[in-house]
């Protein structure tokens, strides 16, 4: 019972990554040791499974396991024993682990980005060494496998997230005194919010671009937009009454209504939570970085928060179609990339290393965005004092893979990293 409760908190630390656009639970899976065990039990999943679960012998046989994993043995009901608790063990784990994070960890990606994004950097950066370290012959091949891999990961997570369906209008920002010198506003350092009303979710706006305020100034116009797509960002004048940014604001007037925001359709949820999911599965690609680009991640973390804090119906479709085209997605992408692990399994490493490391230029965490919404990597300016913290946090990233790895690399079964192959 044991191992398989350590099962579920891999898992609910897997599905905590999931939330965050960035990080990759795949990664998480890699670091805790069980990624290629949790590809070949979900490639496993099938009607073979199913005839078996019917089973009442197969059933006893799982329940013995679970109390105790060396009865399971090696024979093949054994084996798909072992993929049925594995997978109920992190499911079990991941489910409320995204439930809770949904509601937890936008906040505070938004509140301390740079701060979150330095912790996320220094857990994905020591995460590369994870799959590093299992390629047994370094070959011409598989580094020019590993660049490639880089270099599409590099201009993926580049892409801006478009900004169609998003509701937006135009605020007037009021300071408490004349701004002493320049101030820089952008999408993420400015949040202008309209409270939900019923304890509905908050709805968040930021600047559609960055934007300079000269010294002196009093007072500047700013063209908003909804971080999330879909018509719940459409709200009537004075909606917004909280802010928080760079410089002492007085007040955030907005005259006119918010509007332009509409919701995605459902064929597009589907196809997008397949596309996410099978992000999901890979270290280093995101796949609520995914849901980021085709503009749903924000419209699905407010769908769910709908859905289990106040029963909404409609709200309820959306995530019940997002989890469907995610189920669809894992098991048709897991058993490509369970075939991959059992013929190129060195190669298939070396992608993995290149998309993890690729992935790094989004996660970043000091950024500006250029006219068309694409952040721009920047350095810090002298004696920012934002660059200890974001330091301190590099660092806590950096020593909680080396503790996960360590606990991870003394709980892997024997022979579970294997050689690779060709």
């Amino acid at each position: 019972m044991k191992h398989w409760f350590g099962n579920a908190l891999r898992g609910a630390c897997m599905g905590a990554a999931d939330v965050i656009p960035g990080v990759s639970g795949g990664t998480v899976a890699l670091i805790l040791g069980i990624y290629p065990r949790l590809v070949g039990a979900v490639g496993s999943v099938g009607p073979a499974m199913l005839r078996r679960i019917r089973r009442r012998s197969f059933r006893s046989l799982v329940k013995e396991g679970f109390r105790d994993p060396g009865r399971l043995g090696d024979t093949s009901d054994g084996v798909m024993g072992g993929h049925v608790l594995l997978l109920a063990s992190v499911v079990a784990g991941m489910v409320p682990a995204i439930a809770v994070g949904a509601q937890t960890l936008p906040p505070l990606l938004s509140g301390h980005p740079e701060q979150m994004r330095g912790l996320f950097l220094g857990l994905v950066a020591a995460s590369v060494t994870v799959p590093a370290r299992q390629i047994r012959r370094l070959s011409v091949r598989r580094w020019m496998l590993a660049a490639g891999a880089a270099g599409a990961a590099v201009w993926f997570v580049g892409l801006p997230e478009p900004l169609t369906r998003h509701a937006g209008g135009i605020v007037t920002l009021e300071f408490g005194e004349p701004v002493a010198g320049e101030v820089r506003l952008t999408p993420r350092n400015l949040t202008l919010t309209a409270p939900g009303e019923g304890g509905r979710p908050d709805i968040e706006y930021g600047p559609r671009t960055s934007l300079t305020v000269p010294a002196g100034a009093a007072k500047v116009e700013v063209e908003v937009v909804a971080r999330m797509a879909g018509g719940a960002a459409n709200l009537p004048p004075g909606s917004i009454r909280r802010w928080k940014g760079p410089a002492e604001l007085s007040s955030a007037l907005q005259p006119s209504a918010l509007t332009g925001g509409r919701d995605p359709s459902l064929a597009y949820v589907f196809l997008g939570g397949a596309l996410a999911i099978s992000a999901m599965v890979l270290p280093g690609i995101s796949g609520s970085f995914v849901l980021l680009l085709l503009g749903l991640y924000h419209f699905v973390i407010h769908s769910l928060a709908l859905a289990l804090r106040h029963g909404d119906s409609g709200a309820a479709v959306v995530v019940v179609t997002m989890l469907g085209a995610m189920a669809a997605g894992l098991l048709t992408f897991s058993r490509i990339l369970k075939h991959l692990f059992a013929k190129w399994r060195g190669a298939t490493l070396a992608v993995l290393v290149g998309l993890m490391i690729g992935s790094l230029r989004k996660l970043w965490p000091f950024v500006d965005h250029a006219a068309d919404g694409r952040a721009v990597m920047t350095l810090p300016g002298a004696g920012d004092s934002e660059v200890v913290t974001v330091g301190l946090m590099f660092c806590a990233g950096v020593a909680a893979v080396l503790l996960l790895d360590a606990i991870g690399r003394r709980h892997v079964p024997a022979g579970e990293t294997g050689r690779d192959g060709t």
